[in-house]
């Protein structure tokens, strides 16, 4: 598996971080090349492809909504896809509720934490789905896990993921916040299309990555299910594939 710098320049993608090369409480280290967490994939040039083959990766988690690949090209046939849609079906009035949600709210950060504990809370199965696609990829292989921007989605399945090896709270959250930066090349044409200033505030607070929110979302885990471990196991994660996760995440 490979081992460079955790922040990754993919041609196609603007925001690719290994998951490796992090502090844990124990005074290990998590393991370069294991895990990579990423915007959409399918954006990807050849040289792109070339360059998360050589990193190590032949296993993609695909978070994002079924249908929501339309038009793309298909990966490569040295990358085998594991399909599993985080948030379940896709559905325009959900969307539309939460968007009023996060545009109302006096306290934005907060509320996109709120959707996300809810999303833990309601789709255990799809998580744990997720989670089981990183622990049952061959350990000789790197994993990637992403969705369309690779912060929401994503950042979820990373948090979980890093808090099962130990990393401290800070460093999954400055891992969660080192998105933001990133999301200005990303909607920047989205952001620029917005009709009203309504509606660019919206869209500036849906691009953020707030440090808030992900450290509600970590004292919920913890305060709530057991941290990630306990989450997990609820979940249906067997101890089998804790260890395996332990094993490809940890430095030995």
């Amino acid at each position: 598996m490979g081992s460079v710098g955790r922040e990754l320049a993919w041609d196609g993608c603007v925001n690719v971080r290994d998951l490796g090369g992090l502090e844990t409480a124990s005074g290990g280290r998590t393991r370069p090349g294991a895990v990579v967490r990423a915007d959409n994939v399918r954006r990807l040039s050849a040289a792109g492809w070339r360059a998360a083959y050589a990193h190590g990766v032949r296993r993609l988690v695909d978070l994002r909504f079924q249908g929501e690949e339309r038009g793309e090209p298909p990966a490569p046939e040295t990358m085998e896809v594991v399909e599993v849609s985080l948030f379940g079906h896709f559905d325009r009035k959900t969307e539309q509720e939460f968007n009023r949600w996060v545009s109302d709210a006096d306290d934005f950060p907060l509320a996109f934490a709120a959707g996300y504990v809810r999303m833990l809370e309601t789709r255990t199965e799809q998580v744990a789905a997720a989670v089981a696609a990183v622990a049952e990829c061959d350990p000789d292989h790197g994993v990637l896990v992403h969705c369309f921007a690779g912060k929401d989605r994503t950042g979820i399945v990373s948090a979980l993921l890093l808090d099962l090896a130990d990393v401290p709270t800070e460093a999954i959250v400055a891992d969660y916040a080192a998105s933001e930066p990133n999301m200005t090349a990303l909607f920047a044409e989205w952001l620029a299309s917005a009709e009203s200033e309504t509606e660019l505030e919206l869209r500036r607070r849906v691009a953020c990555a707030p440090v808030a929110t992900m450290q509600a979302l970590l004292a919920w885990l913890h305060d709530t299910a057991g941290g990630a471990d306990g989450y997990l196991r609820a979940a249906g994660l067997t101890d089998a594939q804790l260890g395996r996760l332990r094993a490809r995440l940890v430095e030995r």
